[in-house]
């Protein structure tokens, strides 16, 4: 059984209580001890956030773990347990009530009974200067790191219309024709304009007349081809760039406010 010094001693280092599976009750409250023996019997701890919200959780077989005190109850025990007026004193009834609670009855026979066949033992608080612990919630703020997108280069093939201007030639056949006289051809400024070769081919001409001579004339142009070439355009790259800002949260957090209360005896 867990003494008074080590009571005292988890309370002055702020302990929490635990349940028996370990799990936090809340902050270690006000300590009571047993009127008639001075061991501690009861420990409050706070399980509600209004109204009345610490509870009383028994001492009787609870341990010490570290700075800790668990009570060999589970966490929904305590917090269904009945919940009394603390006024600084737990009166007969009100420890009764809480031994029935918790099936303590049988391990409290030896305190004694009265006429009515109920304890006469009480509790009180520790000590005679009175304390209660105040908790209060604080709002921790950090941060953490998180993907938002994933980014990839991707090369992907389309297609488009492109249309060019080309400037393109076409032979067209050009028909002179030239007045010969007298078997020669002069310019205005009487010269000879042929050639002795040109004049030799005219009378050649003349030697075949009414042949059906036949002239071919392969006219040709351009057609616009098209060729596909690959070509280097640009190079892409990407790159991460860390930028900060500014943002503001917000959460809600519970305190507790310790107020007295006058209870008329």
């Amino acid at each position: 059984m867990i003494t008074l010094d080590q009571m005292k001693d988890s309370m002055n280092a702020g302990a929490n209580v635990l349940s028996e599976d370990g799990a936090v009750l809340g902050p270690m409250g006000q300590l009571y001890v047993d009127d008639a023996t001075g061991e501690p019997s009861w420990v409050t701890v706070v399980t509600h956030t209004s109204g009345n919200p610490e509870s009383f959780a028994p001492l009787q077989g609870a341990e010490l773990d570290g700075r800790d005190v668990r009570v060999p109850v589970s966490h929904g025990k305590v917090y269904e347990s009945p919940k009394m007026s603390q006024d600084g004193h737990l009166s007969p009834e009100e420890e009764q009530q809480l031994l029935r609670y918790y099936g303590l009855m049988a391990e409290s026979d030896d305190a004694g009974r009265n006429a009515a066949g109920e304890r006469t033992r009480s509790s009180r608080p520790e000590g005679d200067d009175y304390s209660m612990v105040r908790s209060e919630e604080q709002l921790r703020v950090g941060t953490e790191l998180r993907e938002t997108e994933r980014v990839r280069l991707v090369k992907r093939v389309v297609t488009e219309d492109v249309t060019m201007t080309v400037q393109i030639r076409r032979e067209e056949l050009v028909v002179e024709r030239e007045p010969i006289a007298n078997g020669a051809a002069y310019y205005d400024d009487g010269e000879t304009a042929y050639t002795d070769a040109e004049r030799e081919q005219l009378y050649s001409a003349v030697e075949t007349a009414f042949d059906g001579d036949v002239v071919e004339v392969v006219l040709y142009e351009e057609k616009p081809r098209v060729e596909m070439e690959v070509v280097p355009i640009e190079r892409v790259r990407i790159s991460r760039e860390a930028h900060t800002h500014d943002e503001v949260v917000s959460g809600q957090v519970r305190k507790e406010v310790i107020e007295t209360e006058t209870v008329e005896l």
